[in-house]
């Protein structure tokens, strides 16, 4: 569907709903200003500028916090995935360490 096409659609579905949001405006009368014309000065927002604000910085605030968890985990786990590799390089060396630490306290048996 190509664009001039799917615009068409929207204004006739917009033809269509414009006497049921009529109807609804009738009922808030702030919303009856707005229908048909740019909103005005005088119709009330949802949400004061404030209030807006308000949310913007706690959404904010929210984000970051998330955004440094994540970094916090993925340090983490990339943490344990190196000393969990680490553990299993290091088993033989520290099996044979081991040995070498058995015979050598043999040998200070036999020694003393």
């Amino acid at each position: 569907m190509t664009r001039r096409k799917k615009i068409a659609l929207v204004r006739k579905g917009v033809k269509l709903l414009e006497p049921v949001l009529r109807e609804e405006a009738a009922l808030v009368p702030a919303a009856g200003k707005a229908i048909g014309k740019k909103a005005a000065a005088g119709v009330g927002q949802a949400l004061p500028v404030k209030e807006l604000k308000k949310l913007g910085l706690i959404a904010g605030g929210a984000l970051l916090a998330l955004t440094a968890a994540n970094g916090v985990l993925r340090a983490q786990s990339y943490r344990l995935m190196v000393s969990r590799e680490l553990k299993k390089q290091l088993k033989p060396i520290n099996e044979k360490l081991d040995k070498l630490e058995k015979e050598n306290a043999e040998l200070r048996k036999k020694r003393a």
